[in-house]
């Protein structure tokens, strides 16, 4: 953790001077070791790329291993951030710009690849998706971010401020056109044409969901990534008789084919009262079931 706060409070100095490549650099590197330390805090073997000799070492059986201690072989800082998503569905908000700064660090990619609004974006994308892992850890925003604490807290600030206003103003609008379309029909009508409308979108099983618009109130269609733990039933022994998957979706954008609202991210469907997740019903086990093995 201190290795990725170090990184991480240079990478902001870099971009405050406009040294943008040493930025996307420390940036980088604060963000693949801090995704490592959430998965080693799980288990080390979490950070290992495939590789035996690193396994062995992670998991106490080094005697055996015959690559050195500090040669483990770790995974990719593409992989860090597939892995981290999976844990946080929250970050596949910042998935595209964290993934050029992966690519940077990975050097896919270079400086010149990357437009100026991009580094901006990177900059923003940086803060946010770091402060939610570092929350999620436990650690203060204070310790990590240092003497960048307090403009850290400032940008995300602005930026809710800014996503606040700009989900009022998608509210008002959708709500002037669902009157625009539908005002002149009696409630009847309008049922009808509303039944219609939500028969229609296309769910994906257990990615996307029906719920209520936040600005019409008729029926739209969040969609996202889902979760699935599994819950043991227990006989009047005690004894584990059986098993059913609780599958719970996290929503990432909305839409309503009635009024035409749009929501394209979590911050938005937080800023519209939607942001929770969702536990899903009608959920299939056998959905869940491995593959037999022929």
């Amino acid at each position: 953790m201190k290795r990725s706060a170090n990184a991480g409070q240079r990478a902001i100095r870099h971009y405050l001077n406009e040294e943008y490549d040493e930025f996307l650099i420390q940036a980088g590197v604060s963000f693949e070791l801090l995704g490592k330390g959430r998965l080693a805090a799980i288990h080390p073997s979490l950070i290992v790329d495939r590789d035996f000799d690193s396994f062995l070492h992670v998991c106490a059986a080094g005697k055996h291993a015959k690559r050195p201690p500090w040669n483990i072989k770790t995974i990719t800082a593409t992989d860090v951030l597939t892995r981290c998503t999976q844990l946080h569905p929250g970050l596949s908000d910042f998935n595209p710009r964290l993934k050029l700064l992966a690519d940077h660090r990975n050097s896919a990619i270079h400086l010149g690849e990357i437009i100026e609004t991009e580094r901006k974006e990177i900059f923003h994308t940086f803060l946010a998706a770091t402060s939610l892992i570092v929350d999620e850890m436990g650690t203060t925003r204070q310790d990590f971010f240092g003497e960048f604490a307090e403009l850290v807290a400032a940008h995300l600030d602005k930026t809710l401020a800014e996503v606040n206003r700009a989900v009022a103003e998608k509210l008002a609008r959708a709500r002037t056109t669902f009157q625009q379309r539908y005002g002149a029909l009696d409630r009847g009508h309008l049922e009808v044409v509303a039944k219609a409308v939500e028969g229609g979108y296309p769910l994906t099983k257990y990615e996307d969901e029906l719920i209520e618009c936040p600005s019409c109130g008729k029926l739209g269609m969040t969609s996202g990534s889902f979760d699935v733990e599994w819950e043991v039933d227990y006989d009047e022994d005690g004894t584990a008789a059986g098993g059913y998957p609780v599958v719970t979706l996290t929503p990432s954008v909305f839409i309503c084919n009635l009024c035409d609202l749009t929501l394209d991210d979590a911050s938005e469907l937080k800023a519209a009262a939607l942001g929770k997740p969702i536990n899903i019903e009608d959920v299939d086990p056998s959905d869940f079931y491995p593959e037999p093995d022929y």
